[in-house]
């Protein structure tokens, strides 16, 4: 936010009035000398913050400069001023009183305790701000042009809600209303990856196989969690069944051991991928392309699946309940259903 400063009317050209006015409807130098209408300052002002002439927000901060530079510097000053920086000698005096600059950022600060997208200068800023943090932060690549998408949905959605400075905080806070409306709205950080979990759709569906339409199959809860049996092959083991999880997940000693019954080989492989698992920690993935999937009477095809020495727990995650239409939980009669 701070590089709002670089955005708003810092240069203004001022000409000294040497007829008399009244004092109170100019900004003046400390000897009482009028540098420039107030009307015309506040007017000019608005319109390079771009907060809309109808704005309040903007008014109020440029109504709040125009009191900090009154009666600020002397006449001397300002000629000095002028004549080093000529149109530019308002930035050029902000530059030399760091006690200016601050009480010029207050004047923003003020009003973004209301709402800190008021302007379409402060959304731009913050668009570009948020790019930078997250090419910062994310670790995976980032699809540009799906970025530039992303963020800028995401402020529109700021500035719709008239987001509080307050509020800010809440945009790291995977708890928080506004973390989950930009990711559900705006799909979500776009990252490359190899896995892409998405929302049921016919294509999904077309990867299920099964003689019916719907089938139960038993679950077991141990330790507060629930698990399913899933077979492979002739490999049958009892999963864990994780919502949270992207992808299917297991050891690279059974990956080893499928590869060599021919489930999948190195012709399958997708490349590498980021995983988050439940305590925390990360885990660098390969990943490959899987069919044959068995999990109650249904098949199914096209499934990624995660590979890592890390993994103790086999995961199977969203990317594959989501080629359901429906699924859900009986927890009184212990059985998973599922709709295709």
């Amino acid at each position: 936010m701070r590089n709002i400063l670089l955005l708003i009317l810092l240069s203004l050209s001022f000409t000294a009035h040497s007829q008399p006015v009244p004092k109170d409807d100019f900004i003046n130098t400390k000897e009482g000398l009028p540098i420039s209408g107030k009307r015309l300052f506040i007017a000019k002002c608005r319109e390079k913050i771009k907060g809309g002439a109808n704005s309040q927000e903007s008014l109020q901060i440029c109504t709040c400069y125009a009191q900090q530079l009154d009666g600020r510097f002397t006449n001397k000053q300002y000629h000095e001023a002028l004549q080093a920086a000529g149109n530019e000698w308002l930035d050029f005096m902000i530059e030399l009183d760091t006690a200016l600059k601050a009480d010029i950022q207050q004047c923003f600060k003020t009003v973004w305790e209301k709402n800190v997208f008021f302007s379409d200068a402060q959304v731009k800023s913050a668009k570009e701000a948020m790019k930078e943090s997250l090419k910062k932060s994310v670790k995976d690549s980032l699809d540009e042009k799906k970025l530039d998408e992303y963020c800028n949905c995401a402020v529109n959605i700021m500035k719709e809600r008239k987001v509080p400075a307050k509020k800010m905080d809440d945009l790291g806070n995977p708890n928080s209303f506004l973390y989950n409306e930009i990711a559900y709205r705006c799909g979500g950080i776009p990252v490359k990856r190899v896995s892409e979990t998405t929302g049921w759709n016919p294509a999904l569906a077309a990867d299920v196989r099964g003689a019916s339409d719907i089938d139960t199959v038993a679950i077991i809860t141990v330790n507060a969690m629930t698990k399913v049996k899933v077979k492979i092959g002739a490999f049958v083991y009892i999963w864990l069944l994780d919502s949270g999880a992207t992808d299917l997940l297991i050891s690279d000693s059974l990956a080893t051991q499928m590869m060599e019954q021919h489930l999948f080989s190195e012709k399958d492989f997708l490349g590498t991928g980021n995983y988050n698992i439940a305590n925390g920690k990360e885990m660098i993935c390969k990943m490959y392309r899987v069919n044959n999937v068995q999990i109650g009477k249904f098949t199914v095809d096209n499934i990624m699946l995660g590979v890592s020495p890390e993994v103790e727990d086999f995961l199977l995650g969203k990317s594959f309940l989501n080629k359901f239409s429906r699924w859900t939980i009986d927890n009184k009669r212990e059985l998973l259903i599922l709709e295709k």
